[in-house]
C-alpha cells in the first residue's frame, strides 16, 4: 500500500508488519500530487528489492494505491517526460531483482494505514495496526531526476 500527502510518503506492507514513511524530498508545487503518489510506489519496489533475502521461488510485488493515474503508468510504463525517471526507475529494480509487480487501485478508505503514514499521523497508524513498526526511508535520488 502507498500514498502521499502534503507532508509526506507512505508505504505499508501488511505481510512483512512494517510501515515506512519519508518526508516530501522537495517542496511540492500545486498539483504535483500524482508525481510524488508516482514516486512513493517507485520506494515501495525499491524497498521490496532491498530487502530480499536468499533465493526464492516467486518476487512478486503487489502495490495497491488509491490514485488511479500512477496505477496507469505502472500498467503501461507509458508517462509524461516529467515522470519517465520514475518509471526508468522502478524498472531497474525490477529488472535487477527479477520482480514482477503489479499495481491496482484502491479506493482511499481501504488505504487508511498508507494515508496516516504519509501525513505522519502515527497515532492513527498505531491505533490501525498495534505494534506497527515505522522507519524512515529515502526515496531513490534517480527517481526524482537526479543522477
Amino acid at each position: 500500500y502507498v500514498d502521499a500527502s502534503g507532508l509526506g510518503l507512505g508505504i505499508y506492507f501488511p505481510w512483512r508488519q512494517i510501515g515506512l514513511y519519508a518526508d516530501l524530498p522537495c517542496d511540492m508545487p500545486p498539483g504535483a500530487i500524482f508525481f510524488f503518489e508516482a514516486v512513493a510506489a517507485c520506494s515501495a519496489i525499491h524497498e521490496f528489492g532491498r530487502r530480499l533475502r536468499g533465493p526464492t521461488l516467486r518476487r512478486r510485488l503487489a502495490i495497491r494505491s488509491d490514485n488511479t493515474n500512477t496505477c496507469a503508468i505502472f500498467t503501461t510504463l507509458r508517462a509524461l517526460p516529467t515522470h519517465n525517471s520514475i518509471l526508468k526507475s522502478a524498472v531497474d529494480v525490477m529488472l535487477a531483482h527479477d520482480i514482477d509487480v503489479r499495481l491496482t487501485h484502491i479506493p482511499g478508505v481501504e488505504n487508511s494505514v498508507a494515508d496516516a503514514l504519509s501525513r505522519r499521523r502515527f497515532d492513527i497508524v498505531q491505533r490501525l495496526v498495534p505494534d506497527l513498526p515505522v522507519e524512515v526511508f529515502t526515496p531513490p535520488r534517480d527517481a526524482l531526476g537526479a543522477a
